[in-house]
C-alpha cells in the first residue's frame, strides 16, 4: 500500500473494538502498534463500549472504569420478552470511596426472560444534599450487576461508558 492517499483507502464499517492503529515514532525512524481503546483510554468524548454473553442462570457481570473521573454509564440488554436497562451519571475520586451519582434501572418483568437482581451499590448521592456518610466501599471504580437469564440459551448484553471529565 505505498504511496496510497488516505482518501483512496475503503471505508471499514465492522466492529472496531480491538482493532488495531498503526503510528510512527515522533523521528519516523520506528513503527508501533495500539489498540483503539488503549489509545483513546485518556480521551473525553470517546464511548467504550462492550458486552457480556450470558449463559442460562444467574449470571454476575461487571466493568471497570479509571477512578478520578467522571462518567455517563449503561447497560441493554433486549431479547424476546427480556429487556434489562440501567444507566448511571457518576464521579469517582478513588477506589476506596463511594461513588456520588445517580443511577436507574429497569427490566421488563412480564417477559422475564432477562432479570435484573442486582445493581451498583457503591453509588450514592441524593439530589440536592450534600452527603457526608462514608459507606464501606473496596474497588468502588468495579460497577456489578446480577443478572438472571431465563431464556434457555445464551444471550448478549451490552455495555459502555463515556469519560465526561
Amino acid at each position: 500500500m505505498a504511496n496510497t492517499k488516505i482518501s483512496a483507502l475503503p471505508l471499514y464499517t465492522g466492529n472496531t473494538n480491538g482493532t488495531y492503529l498503526v503510528m510512527d515514532s515522533s523521528g519516523l525512524t520506528e513503527t508501533y502498534k495500539v489498540t483503539k481503546e488503549t489509545f483513546l483510554s485518556g480521551s473525553t468524548g470517546v464511548p467504550v463500549t462492550g458486552n457480556w454473553t450470558l449463559s442460562a442462570g444467574t449470571n454476575n457481570v461487571s466493568f471497570t472504569v479509571t477512578a478520578g473521573q467522571s462518567y455517563v454509564m449503561w447497560v441493554n440488554g433486549n431479547i424476546p420478552n427480556g429487556i434489562v436497562n440501567w444507566n448511571a451519571t457518576v464521579s469517582l475520586s478513588n477506589p476506596n470511596v463511594a461513588v456520588i451519582g445517580v443511577q436507574y434501572a429497569w427490566y421488563y418483568l412480564a417477559g422475564n426472560a432477562l432479570v435484573l437482581t442486582s445493581i451498583p451499590n457503591q453509588i450514592i448521592g441524593t439530589p440536592g444534599t450534600i452527603i457526608t456518610t462514608e459507606p464501606v466501599v473496596s474497588n468502588s471504580n468495579t460497577f456489578r450487576f446480577g443478572i438472571t437469564n431465563n431464556s434457555g440459551t445464551s444471550q448478549v448484553i451490552n455495555y459502555g461508558y463515556l469519560k465526561i471529565s
